[in-house]
Protein backbone atom coordinates (compact mmCIF):
# COMPACT_ATOMS: atom_id res chain seq x y z
CA UNK A 1 0.00 0.00 0.00
CA UNK A 2 0.89 3.61 -0.77
CA UNK A 3 1.21 6.58 1.33
CA UNK A 4 -2.46 7.39 0.28
CA UNK A 5 -3.75 4.35 -0.71
CA UNK A 6 -5.46 3.58 -3.73
CA UNK A 7 -7.49 6.13 -5.40
CA UNK A 8 -10.80 4.01 -5.00
CA UNK A 9 -10.67 4.20 -1.30
CA UNK A 10 -9.31 7.95 -0.56
CA UNK A 11 -11.32 10.09 1.97
CA UNK A 12 -12.48 12.88 0.42
CA UNK A 13 -9.52 15.48 0.28
CA UNK A 14 -9.57 18.46 3.23
CA UNK A 15 -5.76 19.23 2.30
CA UNK A 16 -7.54 21.64 -0.24
CA UNK A 17 -8.20 24.37 2.86
CA UNK A 18 -6.74 27.41 3.25
CA UNK A 19 -5.68 28.75 6.51
CA UNK A 20 -3.13 30.39 8.48
CA UNK A 21 -0.69 29.78 11.38
CA UNK A 22 -1.73 30.91 14.68
CA UNK A 23 2.01 30.88 16.21
CA UNK A 24 2.16 31.70 19.55
CA UNK A 25 2.56 28.28 21.32
CA UNK A 26 6.08 27.67 20.07
CA UNK A 27 7.81 30.74 21.32
CA UNK A 28 10.09 30.87 24.13
CA UNK A 29 12.53 28.60 25.90
CA UNK A 30 10.85 25.33 27.10
CA UNK A 31 8.51 25.20 29.41
CA UNK A 32 8.50 28.90 30.08
CA UNK A 33 5.89 30.55 31.69
CA UNK A 34 2.24 30.93 30.03
CA UNK A 35 1.76 34.26 28.90
CA UNK A 36 5.37 35.24 29.62
CA UNK A 37 7.20 32.89 27.24
CA UNK A 38 4.54 32.03 24.97
CA UNK A 39 0.71 32.29 24.83
CA UNK A 40 -2.11 30.72 22.44
CA UNK A 41 -4.34 32.30 19.93
CA UNK A 42 -7.57 33.99 21.99
CA UNK A 43 -11.23 34.22 20.19
CA UNK A 44 -10.19 37.34 18.47
CA UNK A 45 -7.71 35.38 16.11
CA UNK A 46 -10.40 32.54 16.15
CA UNK A 47 -12.84 35.19 14.91
CA UNK A 48 -11.22 36.83 12.56
CA UNK A 49 -10.47 33.87 10.64
CA UNK A 50 -13.88 32.76 10.09
CA UNK A 51 -14.66 36.48 9.00
CA UNK A 52 -12.22 36.08 6.14
CA UNK A 53 -12.68 32.47 5.52
CA UNK A 54 -9.65 30.77 6.74
CA UNK A 55 -11.22 27.53 7.05
CA UNK A 56 -8.42 25.61 8.81
CA UNK A 57 -5.20 27.03 11.62
CA UNK A 58 -2.51 25.03 12.13
CA UNK A 59 -1.04 25.05 15.48
CA UNK A 60 2.54 25.25 16.40
CA UNK A 61 2.88 23.54 19.86
CA UNK A 62 6.56 22.57 22.21
CA UNK A 63 6.63 18.92 22.57
CA UNK A 64 8.41 19.87 25.97
CA UNK A 65 5.85 21.63 27.46
CA UNK A 66 3.02 19.21 26.46
CA UNK A 67 4.91 16.08 27.77
CA UNK A 68 7.78 17.35 30.67
CA UNK A 69 9.46 13.92 30.81
CA UNK A 70 9.55 11.42 27.94
CA UNK A 71 7.48 8.03 28.07
CA UNK A 72 5.62 9.91 31.02
CA UNK A 73 1.44 11.13 30.97
CA UNK A 74 1.24 14.24 28.85
CA UNK A 75 1.07 17.67 31.23
CA UNK A 76 -2.94 18.29 32.29
CA UNK A 77 -2.17 22.23 32.48
CA UNK A 78 -0.73 22.38 28.72
CA UNK A 79 -3.88 20.45 27.63
CA UNK A 80 -6.57 22.00 29.08
CA UNK A 81 -5.19 25.13 27.54
CA UNK A 82 -5.26 23.41 24.26
CA UNK A 83 -9.02 22.17 24.79
CA UNK A 84 -9.57 25.56 25.35
CA UNK A 85 -7.84 26.33 21.87
CA UNK A 86 -9.68 23.75 20.42
CA UNK A 87 -13.13 24.75 21.52
CA UNK A 88 -12.56 27.93 20.38
CA UNK A 89 -12.06 26.24 16.62
CA UNK A 90 -15.26 24.25 17.00
CA UNK A 91 -17.05 26.97 17.92
CA UNK A 92 -16.16 28.63 14.80
CA UNK A 93 -16.25 25.11 12.66
CA UNK A 94 -12.39 26.12 12.00
CA UNK A 95 -10.62 22.60 11.42
CA UNK A 96 -7.06 22.68 13.56
CA UNK A 97 -3.96 20.64 12.10
CA UNK A 98 -1.42 20.59 15.51
CA UNK A 99 2.29 21.33 14.67
CA UNK A 100 4.56 19.90 17.38
CA UNK A 101 7.18 22.48 16.37
CA UNK A 102 10.27 20.64 17.54
CA UNK A 103 12.31 20.35 14.22
CA UNK A 104 12.91 16.38 15.09
CA UNK A 105 14.36 17.15 18.48
CA UNK A 106 13.56 17.29 22.40
CA UNK A 107 14.97 19.61 24.51
CA UNK A 108 17.49 19.96 21.64
CA UNK A 109 18.18 16.05 21.14
CA UNK A 110 18.06 14.49 18.31
CA UNK A 111 14.85 11.89 17.92
CA UNK A 112 16.27 8.58 17.38
CA UNK A 113 19.32 8.91 19.39
CA UNK A 114 20.54 7.46 22.60
CA UNK A 115 18.97 10.99 24.68
CA UNK A 116 15.35 10.66 22.45
CA UNK A 117 14.51 7.09 21.36
CA UNK A 118 12.23 6.75 18.39
CA UNK A 119 9.78 5.02 20.82
CA UNK A 120 9.70 8.34 22.90
CA UNK A 121 8.33 10.22 19.94
CA UNK A 122 5.74 7.90 19.41
CA UNK A 123 4.60 7.20 22.72
CA UNK A 124 3.89 11.21 22.43
CA UNK A 125 1.64 10.81 19.67
CA UNK A 126 0.04 7.68 20.82
CA UNK A 127 -0.91 9.58 24.21
CA UNK A 128 -1.63 13.09 22.23
CA UNK A 129 -4.22 10.90 19.66
CA UNK A 130 -5.82 9.33 22.74
CA UNK A 131 -6.19 12.55 23.78
CA UNK A 132 -8.10 14.17 20.72
CA UNK A 133 -9.44 10.97 18.86
CA UNK A 134 -12.98 11.97 19.20
CA UNK A 135 -12.55 15.58 18.66
CA UNK A 136 -14.14 16.64 15.54
CA UNK A 137 -12.47 20.14 15.42
CA UNK A 138 -9.22 18.08 14.92
CA UNK A 139 -7.88 18.53 10.93
CA UNK A 140 -4.99 16.31 11.11
CA UNK A 141 -1.92 15.53 14.11
CA UNK A 142 1.22 17.45 11.99
CA UNK A 143 4.07 14.81 13.54
CA UNK A 144 6.78 17.12 13.61
CA UNK A 145 7.82 20.31 12.31
CA UNK A 146 10.70 21.12 9.67
CA UNK A 147 13.17 17.78 10.90
CA UNK A 148 16.97 18.90 9.73
CA UNK A 149 20.18 17.24 9.98
CA UNK A 150 18.71 14.18 10.95
CA UNK A 151 21.08 12.10 9.28
CA UNK A 152 18.50 9.73 7.64
CA UNK A 153 16.37 9.07 11.09
CA UNK A 154 13.54 10.85 10.02
CA UNK A 155 11.81 8.15 8.16
CA UNK A 156 11.62 5.44 10.79
CA UNK A 157 10.29 8.20 13.53
CA UNK A 158 7.93 9.14 11.12
CA UNK A 159 6.50 5.88 10.19
CA UNK A 160 6.48 5.09 14.20
CA UNK A 161 4.70 7.97 14.94
CA UNK A 162 1.73 6.78 12.40
CA UNK A 163 1.49 3.35 13.93
CA UNK A 164 1.49 4.64 17.34
CA UNK A 165 -1.50 7.08 16.64
CA UNK A 166 -3.39 4.42 14.44
CA UNK A 167 -2.98 2.06 17.46
CA UNK A 168 -5.94 4.63 18.65
CA UNK A 169 -7.33 6.93 16.32
CA UNK A 170 -7.98 5.60 12.89
CA UNK A 171 -10.08 9.12 12.36
CA UNK A 172 -8.04 11.52 11.90
CA UNK A 173 -5.56 13.33 8.99
CA UNK A 174 -1.94 12.55 9.96
CA UNK A 175 0.61 15.56 8.42
CA UNK A 176 4.10 14.41 7.91
CA UNK A 177 6.43 16.92 6.92
CA UNK A 178 9.34 15.78 4.88
CA UNK A 179 13.12 16.03 6.20
CA UNK A 180 15.92 18.50 5.30
CA UNK A 181 13.19 21.93 6.80
CA UNK A 182 10.30 20.26 4.54
CA UNK A 183 11.40 22.40 1.22
CA UNK A 184 9.23 22.09 -1.71
CA UNK A 185 12.16 23.24 -4.23
CA UNK A 186 13.87 20.43 -2.61
CA UNK A 187 11.75 17.64 -2.25
CA UNK A 188 12.44 15.00 -4.85
CA UNK A 189 16.46 15.48 -3.76
CA UNK A 190 16.11 15.07 -0.19
CA UNK A 191 12.57 13.35 0.27
CA UNK A 192 12.22 11.43 -2.82
CA UNK A 193 12.12 7.69 -1.11
CA UNK A 194 9.98 9.50 2.19
CA UNK A 195 7.14 6.89 1.21
CA UNK A 196 5.44 5.82 4.53
CA UNK A 197 2.41 3.33 5.24
CA UNK A 198 -0.76 4.25 7.03
CA UNK A 199 -3.65 1.49 7.71
CA UNK A 200 -6.13 4.63 7.78
CA UNK A 201 -5.35 5.59 4.04
CA UNK A 202 -5.32 9.22 5.28
CA UNK A 203 -1.91 10.88 5.42
CA UNK A 204 -0.94 13.81 3.84
CA UNK A 205 2.58 14.92 2.93
CA UNK A 206 3.43 18.32 4.11
CA UNK A 207 6.21 21.13 2.74
CA UNK A 208 6.99 24.26 3.51
CA UNK A 209 7.91 27.02 1.09
CA UNK A 210 9.68 30.66 0.89
CA UNK A 211 10.39 32.72 -1.89
CA UNK A 212 13.34 34.52 -0.64
CA UNK A 213 17.26 33.57 -2.08
CA UNK A 214 18.09 30.61 0.79
CA UNK A 215 14.46 29.53 1.12
CA UNK A 216 14.83 30.85 4.75
CA UNK A 217 11.82 32.98 5.34
CA UNK A 218 14.25 35.44 7.05
CA UNK A 219 13.72 37.96 3.92
CA UNK A 220 17.01 39.63 5.02
CA UNK A 221 16.97 40.70 1.02
CA UNK A 222 14.96 43.01 -1.10
CA UNK A 223 12.97 41.46 -3.69
CA UNK A 224 15.65 42.55 -6.24
CA UNK A 225 18.63 41.58 -4.31
CA UNK A 226 16.85 37.74 -4.23
CA UNK A 227 16.73 37.16 -7.60
CA UNK A 228 12.94 36.87 -7.33
CA UNK A 229 10.78 36.83 -10.15
CA UNK A 230 6.73 36.95 -10.34
CA UNK A 231 6.92 32.81 -11.03
CA UNK A 232 9.71 31.91 -8.47
CA UNK A 233 7.04 30.08 -6.40
CA UNK A 234 5.48 27.91 -8.85
CA UNK A 235 8.91 26.99 -10.25
CA UNK A 236 9.93 26.31 -6.11
CA UNK A 237 6.58 24.39 -6.13
CA UNK A 238 6.70 22.27 -8.80
CA UNK A 239 9.36 19.28 -7.40
CA UNK A 240 6.75 18.69 -4.53
CA UNK A 241 4.11 18.59 -7.14
CA UNK A 242 5.81 16.31 -9.23
CA UNK A 243 6.14 13.81 -6.54
CA UNK A 244 2.87 13.92 -5.22
CA UNK A 245 1.51 12.80 -8.82
CA UNK A 246 3.97 9.97 -9.02
CA UNK A 247 3.11 8.44 -5.49
CA UNK A 248 -0.67 9.69 -5.77
CA UNK A 249 -0.19 11.38 -2.83
CA UNK A 250 -1.99 14.16 -1.05
CA UNK A 251 0.00 17.55 -0.15
CA UNK A 252 -0.55 20.31 2.27
CA UNK A 253 2.02 23.63 2.08
CA UNK A 254 2.07 24.18 6.15
CA UNK A 255 4.25 26.99 6.02
CA UNK A 256 4.82 29.92 2.62
CA UNK A 257 4.88 33.65 3.26
CA UNK A 258 5.81 36.84 1.61
CA UNK A 259 7.07 40.02 3.21
CA UNK A 260 5.02 43.54 3.06
CA UNK A 261 7.58 45.18 2.35
CA UNK A 262 7.33 45.24 -1.93
CA UNK A 263 3.94 44.12 -3.80
CA UNK A 264 5.87 42.07 -6.22
CA UNK A 265 6.04 39.66 -3.49
CA UNK A 266 2.19 39.49 -3.47
CA UNK A 267 1.93 38.47 -6.73
CA UNK A 268 4.71 35.88 -6.23
CA UNK A 269 2.18 34.72 -3.71
CA UNK A 270 -0.80 34.66 -5.94
CA UNK A 271 0.78 33.41 -8.34
CA UNK A 272 2.11 30.31 -5.74
CA UNK A 273 -1.31 29.98 -4.60
CA UNK A 274 -3.15 29.74 -7.84
CA UNK A 275 -0.45 26.69 -8.66
CA UNK A 276 -1.04 25.09 -5.26
CA UNK A 277 -5.44 25.84 -5.81
CA UNK A 278 -4.55 23.71 -9.54
CA UNK A 279 -3.25 20.50 -7.64
CA UNK A 280 -5.59 20.74 -5.04
CA UNK A 281 -3.22 21.52 -2.65
CA UNK A 282 -3.93 23.61 0.62
CA UNK A 283 -1.76 25.33 3.09
CA UNK A 284 -1.81 27.42 5.82
CA UNK A 285 0.25 31.02 5.56
CA UNK A 286 2.93 31.90 8.13
CA UNK A 287 2.12 33.66 10.28
CA UNK A 288 -0.53 35.43 12.49
CA UNK A 289 -0.89 35.62 16.51
CA UNK A 290 -1.16 38.08 19.20
CA UNK A 291 2.39 38.41 19.40
CA UNK A 292 3.97 39.18 16.54
CA UNK A 293 4.30 42.62 16.50
CA UNK A 294 5.76 44.30 12.92
CA UNK A 295 6.93 41.08 12.06
CA UNK A 296 6.98 41.41 7.76
CA UNK A 297 5.09 38.57 6.99
CA UNK A 298 2.47 38.58 10.02
CA UNK A 299 -1.34 38.69 8.94
CA UNK A 300 -2.48 39.53 12.40
CA UNK A 301 -4.72 43.21 11.53
CA UNK A 302 -2.36 45.84 13.19
CA UNK A 303 -4.44 48.95 14.18
CA UNK A 304 -7.74 47.70 12.83
CA UNK A 305 -6.37 47.26 9.38
CA UNK A 306 -5.89 43.94 6.99
CA UNK A 307 -2.23 43.17 6.29
CA UNK A 308 -1.11 43.29 2.56
CA UNK A 309 -1.02 39.92 1.94
CA UNK A 310 -4.46 39.17 3.79
CA UNK A 311 -5.91 40.61 0.10
CA UNK A 312 -4.31 37.78 -1.44
CA UNK A 313 -5.00 35.11 0.75
CA UNK A 314 -9.04 36.36 0.26
CA UNK A 315 -8.88 35.75 -3.12
CA UNK A 316 -8.56 32.01 -2.78
CA UNK A 317 -10.21 31.15 0.26
CA UNK A 318 -13.76 30.93 -1.39
CA UNK A 319 -14.92 33.49 0.60
CA UNK A 320 -15.97 35.90 -1.73
CA UNK A 321 -14.64 39.41 0.13
CA UNK A 322 -12.17 39.43 -2.57
CA UNK A 323 -13.14 39.66 -6.36
CA UNK A 324 -10.20 41.63 -8.12
CA UNK A 325 -5.92 41.89 -7.40
CA UNK A 326 -5.30 45.03 -6.34
CA UNK A 327 -1.67 44.21 -5.75
CA UNK A 328 -1.27 43.44 -9.54
CA UNK A 329 -1.23 47.36 -10.07
CA UNK A 330 1.53 48.13 -7.32
CA UNK A 331 3.83 45.66 -8.23
CA UNK A 332 3.52 47.28 -12.20
CA UNK A 333 4.54 50.44 -10.84
CA UNK A 334 7.10 48.53 -8.32
CA UNK A 335 8.88 46.92 -11.03
CA UNK A 336 8.96 50.06 -13.37
CA UNK A 337 10.32 52.07 -10.81
CA UNK A 338 13.43 49.43 -9.84
CA UNK A 339 14.32 49.00 -13.31
CA UNK A 340 14.19 53.22 -13.87
CA UNK A 341 16.40 53.56 -10.47
CA UNK A 342 18.69 50.63 -11.88
CA UNK A 343 18.78 52.54 -15.16
CA UNK A 344 19.72 55.80 -14.13
CA UNK A 345 21.80 54.79 -11.20
CA UNK A 346 22.33 50.92 -10.40
CA UNK A 347 20.83 48.04 -9.12
CA UNK A 348 20.99 48.06 -5.15
CA UNK A 349 22.08 44.28 -4.23
CA UNK A 350 22.84 45.41 -0.35
CA UNK A 351 21.28 48.02 1.77
CA UNK A 352 23.33 48.69 4.99
CA UNK A 353 21.18 51.38 6.09
CA UNK A 354 18.94 48.66 7.18
CA UNK A 355 21.18 45.82 7.40
CA UNK A 356 24.17 44.74 8.95
CA UNK A 357 27.02 43.50 7.56
CA UNK A 358 27.52 40.08 6.82
CA UNK A 359 30.65 39.33 8.81
CA UNK A 360 33.59 41.44 10.26
CA UNK A 361 37.37 40.52 10.77
CA UNK A 362 40.46 41.44 12.80
CA UNK A 363 43.28 40.67 14.60
CA UNK A 364 43.69 40.42 18.06
CA UNK A 365 43.73 43.38 20.01
CA UNK A 366 42.13 45.50 17.28
CA UNK A 367 38.96 47.04 18.03
CA UNK A 368 35.34 46.65 15.93
CA UNK A 369 32.05 47.79 16.11
CA UNK A 370 28.86 47.54 14.41
CA UNK A 371 25.85 49.62 15.03
CA UNK A 372 22.71 51.19 13.18
CA UNK A 373 22.87 54.84 13.70
CA UNK A 374 22.06 58.47 11.71
CA UNK A 375 24.76 60.04 10.28
CA UNK A 376 24.25 63.55 8.96
CA UNK A 377 21.15 63.36 8.95
CA UNK A 378 21.05 60.22 6.63
CA UNK A 379 20.48 56.48 8.11
CA UNK A 380 23.40 54.71 8.09
CA UNK A 381 25.16 51.36 9.29
CA UNK A 382 28.18 53.18 11.52
CA UNK A 383 31.65 51.05 11.66
CA UNK A 384 33.87 52.09 14.56
CA UNK A 385 37.16 50.96 14.95
CA UNK A 386 40.76 51.10 16.23
CA UNK A 387 43.33 49.08 15.62
CA UNK A 388 46.19 47.74 17.97
CA UNK A 389 49.26 45.56 17.10
CA UNK A 390 52.58 45.21 15.10
CA UNK A 391 50.66 44.03 12.63
CA UNK A 392 47.11 45.13 12.48
CA UNK A 393 44.26 44.68 10.26
CA UNK A 394 40.35 45.33 10.73
CA UNK A 395 37.44 44.47 8.04
CA UNK A 396 33.72 43.54 7.00
CA UNK A 397 32.36 41.86 4.38
CA UNK A 398 29.19 41.56 2.69
CA UNK A 399 28.41 37.79 1.50
CA UNK A 400 26.34 37.00 -1.97
CA UNK A 401 27.41 33.21 -2.16
CA UNK A 402 26.39 33.75 -5.93
CA UNK A 403 25.65 37.46 -7.30
CA UNK A 404 25.33 37.99 -11.30
CA UNK A 405 27.46 40.40 -12.38
CA UNK A 406 27.24 40.50 -15.99
CA UNK A 407 25.38 43.33 -17.49
CA UNK A 408 27.50 45.85 -14.66
CA UNK A 409 31.25 47.41 -15.32
CA UNK A 410 31.45 48.83 -11.43
CA UNK A 411 30.62 49.05 -7.89
CA UNK A 412 29.38 51.85 -6.29
CA UNK A 413 29.40 52.17 -2.18
CA UNK A 414 27.58 54.67 -0.36
CA UNK A 415 30.57 56.00 1.78
CA UNK A 416 31.63 58.33 4.87
CA UNK A 417 34.58 58.35 6.66
CA UNK A 418 35.20 60.63 10.17
CA UNK A 419 38.90 60.77 8.59
CA UNK A 420 39.73 60.74 5.61
CA UNK A 421 41.00 57.06 4.74
CA UNK A 422 42.29 54.58 2.54
CA UNK A 423 40.28 51.70 1.85
CA UNK A 424 40.99 48.17 0.55
CA UNK A 425 38.18 46.40 -1.51
CA UNK A 426 38.53 42.81 -2.00
CA UNK A 427 36.21 40.68 -4.66
CA UNK A 428 36.10 36.80 -4.40
CA UNK A 429 34.46 35.46 -7.60
CA UNK A 430 33.03 31.80 -6.94
CA UNK A 431 36.88 30.45 -6.97
CA UNK A 432 37.60 32.55 -4.16
CA UNK A 433 40.39 34.34 -6.05
CA UNK A 434 40.86 37.80 -4.60
CA UNK A 435 40.85 40.66 -6.65
CA UNK A 436 42.42 44.24 -4.92
CA UNK A 437 41.78 47.71 -5.51
CA UNK A 438 42.56 50.87 -3.09
CA UNK A 439 40.19 53.81 -3.00
CA UNK A 440 39.95 57.01 -1.11
CA UNK A 441 37.03 57.98 1.07
CA UNK A 442 36.44 61.40 2.29
CA UNK A 443 34.41 62.97 5.54
CA UNK A 444 31.40 64.04 3.40
CA UNK A 445 29.06 61.55 2.04
CA UNK A 446 30.22 59.71 -1.56
CA UNK A 447 29.06 57.95 -3.98
CA UNK A 448 32.34 55.67 -4.17
CA UNK A 449 32.67 54.09 -7.46
CA UNK A 450 34.62 50.98 -7.60
CA UNK A 451 35.21 50.10 -11.32
CA UNK A 452 35.78 46.68 -12.22
CA UNK A 453 39.09 47.69 -14.50
CA UNK A 454 40.77 48.77 -10.88
CA UNK A 455 40.38 45.69 -9.12
CA UNK A 456 43.25 43.55 -10.24
CA UNK A 457 45.24 40.29 -9.66
CA UNK A 458 48.58 39.65 -11.16
CA UNK A 459 47.81 41.90 -13.54
CA UNK A 460 44.51 40.07 -14.68
CA UNK A 461 41.20 42.16 -13.50
CA UNK A 462 37.77 41.54 -12.51
CA UNK A 463 35.61 39.74 -14.95
CA UNK A 464 31.76 41.06 -14.84
CA UNK A 465 31.10 36.97 -16.25
CA UNK A 466 31.75 35.83 -12.93
CA UNK A 467 29.83 35.27 -9.83
CA UNK A 468 30.58 37.18 -7.05
CA UNK A 469 30.64 35.18 -3.77
CA UNK A 470 31.87 38.17 -1.49
CA UNK A 471 33.38 41.19 -1.37
CA UNK A 472 35.31 42.81 1.76
CA UNK A 473 36.27 46.37 2.58
CA UNK A 474 39.26 46.71 4.88
CA UNK A 475 40.42 50.72 6.08
CA UNK A 476 43.92 51.80 6.24
CA UNK A 477 45.13 51.62 9.54
CA UNK A 478 44.27 53.73 12.35
CA UNK A 479 45.63 53.71 15.54
CA UNK A 480 43.38 56.31 17.17
CA UNK A 481 40.31 54.88 16.03
CA UNK A 482 37.98 56.32 12.96
CA UNK A 483 34.11 55.88 12.35
CA UNK A 484 33.03 54.73 8.59
CA UNK A 485 29.58 55.33 7.48
CA UNK A 486 28.32 53.32 4.83
CA UNK A 487 24.84 53.24 2.83
CA UNK A 488 23.53 51.28 -0.23
CA UNK A 489 26.20 48.66 -1.69
CA UNK A 490 25.45 49.10 -5.66
CA UNK A 491 26.17 47.19 -8.67
CA UNK A 492 26.49 50.16 -11.66
CA UNK A 493 25.31 49.49 -15.52
CA UNK A 494 27.81 50.42 -18.65
CA UNK A 495 25.46 53.67 -18.93
CA UNK A 496 25.79 55.01 -15.14
CA UNK A 497 29.20 57.53 -15.64
CA UNK A 498 31.63 56.34 -13.60
CA UNK A 499 34.82 58.62 -13.04
CA UNK A 500 38.09 57.63 -14.28
CA UNK A 501 39.69 57.21 -11.13
CA UNK A 502 36.93 55.88 -9.28
CA UNK A 503 36.32 58.57 -6.89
Amino acid sequence: MNAAGTAANKPVPKADMLGVNLACGEFGSAPGVFNRDYTYPGAGQFDYCKDKGLRVVRLPIRWERVQRELMKPLEATELARLDQVVELAREREIELLFDLHNYARYHGKLIGTDKVAIEAFADFWRRFADHYRDESAVFAYGLMNEPHSTRGRWPAAAQAAIDAIRSVDMRHTISVCGDGWSGAHSWKKINNDFVLNDPACNLVYEAHQYFDRDNSGRYGRSYDESGAYPTIGVDRLTPFVQWLKEHDARGFLGEFGVPDSDPRWLVVMDNFLAAMKANEIGGTYWAAGPWWGDYPLSVEPRHGKDRPQMAVLLYYTGSGKAINKPWLAAATAAEKAARDVEQRGGRVVYDLRTRKESYHYSNEGSEFNSESAEDQGRQARRITYRHRGQIAWVGFGLYFGQLDCTRYTAFRLEIRSDQPCKLQVKVYPADDRCYVGIFDVNTRWQELDIPFSQLEREGETFDAARELLKIEFQPGRNDKGNVVSLGRFILLPPSAPVPPDGR
